[in-house]
């Protein structure tokens, strides 16, 4: 008589890259995202049933109506299709780090690679295109030469319509060296047009930073080129355009544009963007009209896999934050939320776990909770999470109870949760696009979150915190 194994387990997925029966979910959890190496584990906390696969859209639902570009496992960028979670790799040791979570956001810049068009204005500079190989692989950079006259030398985008009285706007551009060490980002719509941040392109540093300038980023990119940004605040009416990159006769410390006798210094430029943001979110390429990115969106549903306890839940989460600070001024529209606990009818209760804004708040690591209208909230004992840093902490509830735990200890605060009518975890966002499409994106990399369907005890937390999940 042959024996018969059956398996109270579904499985999903590519067969041959599937995790094991003895897959990695932890001791007592019903919940493992594991994005940084592609594992997705649920257990129906009420039958058993266990769900294990390789794709992430199997065990979560993911939507993006639009494309969206990130550096592949070719450490290059690619373009991920609508709908199709981006998954980014390191551009220069193409190591998996995890899924990027961001907003929407339109790029203004309606020329975003082809900057011999007229919305590029050229003073004391000349282009050539398809010069170089550029960061997706194609031979579409720009070589920009810095000419011989005495004159400033700037490429300056020209068209796009300057955003309101106080928006804040984000310009970013990928740029490699070629034989000029330093340049220089400006835009003049702010603060007496005096914005502008200095970059040298061997170290990957930010220089010098004018005092107006809100926040200056540079960040590795794929083919050794740099993605170097400015971010301002409109402070008057401007009719367009405003946003250039300048050769500074390799000055460090040089001022706004300079005017000086060229010697032929160049630069390799692709990607140009400008955006009403806090900082640079992914590049949306343009061709003659301005382009835009679709939110991302990616919960975790109880009603799919019945994970999720009616009575409490810890949360563990792995992530590293965005490169750029996504919401230094306070306005919250960009990040940094590692995740929401919500309900899925229209009653107004979740809970958010994410980064406060620096300006203020000294981006504190927070949870918030809300109850038919009551808001209880506390910040952890971790001062902050730098921009590019990893962080991993938890957030621990119940009905009376909220909780978070990081390398810096226990916080602890009474809270009204109305936890039996929590329905699903928003993964790298404070809650739901629907309930609210501007709240706490994260715009960085989640790498793994755990959900354990009880409230941990600080000694719980720290043993598993320690030991590593």
């Amino acid at each position: 008589m042959a024996l018969e194994l059956k398996s109270n387990s579904e499985y999903k997925g590519d067969p041959s890259q599937l995790p094991g029966a003895n897959a990695p979910m932890p001791d007592n959890a019903s919940l493992y995202l594991d994005f940084k190496n592609g594992l997705y584990l649920a257990r129906d906390i009420t039958t058993g049933k266990l769900f294990r696969s390789t794709l992430i859209s199997e065990i979560t639902s993911f939507a993006r109506a639009s494309q969206k570009t990130v550096v592949g496992p070719y450490g290059i960028l690619q373009t991920v299709a609508n709908n199709e979670p981006a998954v980014v790799y390191d551009p220069v040791t193409r190591k998996r780090r995890g899924v990027t979570l961001h907003n929407s956001t339109s790029n203004k810049a309606i020329y975003s690679e082809d900057f011999t068009q007229t919305a590029w204005a050229k003073t004391g500079v000349t282009v050539t295109a398809v010069a170089a190989v550029s960061p997706d692989g194609n031979t579409s950079a720009t070589l920009v030469t810095e000419g011989t006259s005495n004159t400033v030398h700037t490429l300056e985008e020209v068209n796009a319509t300057a955003s309101a009285v106080g928006q804040y706007h984000t310009y970013s551009i990928y740029v490699k060296k070629g034989t000029a060490r330093f340049v220089q980002l400006y835009a003049l719509p702010a603060s007496s047009g005096n914005t502008f941040a200095n970059f040298d392109l061997d170290k990957g540093v930010v220089v010098k930073v004018s005092p107006t300038v809100q926040q200056a980023g540079i960040e590795p990119g794929p083919n050794g080129y740099w993605r170097i940004s400015i971010t301002i605040r409109i402070y008057a009416t401007y009719p367009a355009g405003g946003a250039g990159l300048a050769f500074i006769n390799d000055g460090v410390n040089a001022g706004l544009m300079p005017a000086y006798v060229g010697t032929g210094k160049t630069v390799y430029v692709w990607g140009a963007q400008l955006e009403v943001r806090e900082a640079a979110t992914p590049y949306v390429p343009t061709s003659g009209a301005s382009g835009t990115r679709a939110a991302d969106t990616l919960n975790a549903n109880n009603s799919v896999t019945g994970f999720m306890s009616p009575d409490a839940g810890t949360i563990y989460v792995e992530a590293v934050m965005p490169g750029v600070n996504q919401s230094p001024v306070g306005v919250l529209k960009l990040g940094n939320g590692f995740f929401g606990v919500e309900a899925t009818d229209t009653s107004a209760n979740y809970i958010a776990f994410y980064q406060k804004n620096l300006a203020n708040q000294n981006g504190v690591i927070s949870a918030s909770s809300y109850n038919a209208g009551a808001n209880t909230s506390l910040d952890t004992k971790k001062g902050s999470a730098g921009a590019g840093r990893s962080y991993r902490g938890f957030l621990s509830y119940d009905a009376a109870t909220l909780l978070t735990y990081d390398e810096y200890g226990l916080t602890q605060v009474a809270a009204s949760v109305a936890a039996a009518l929590f329905g699903r975890i928003c993964v790298g966002r404070g809650r739901s696009t629907d309930k609210n499409p501007d709240t706490l994106s994260f715009n960085g990399t989640i790498q793994k979150i755990v959900y354990y369907p009880t409230r941990l005890t600080e000694a719980q937390m720290a043993d598993i915190y320690d030991a590593g999940i």
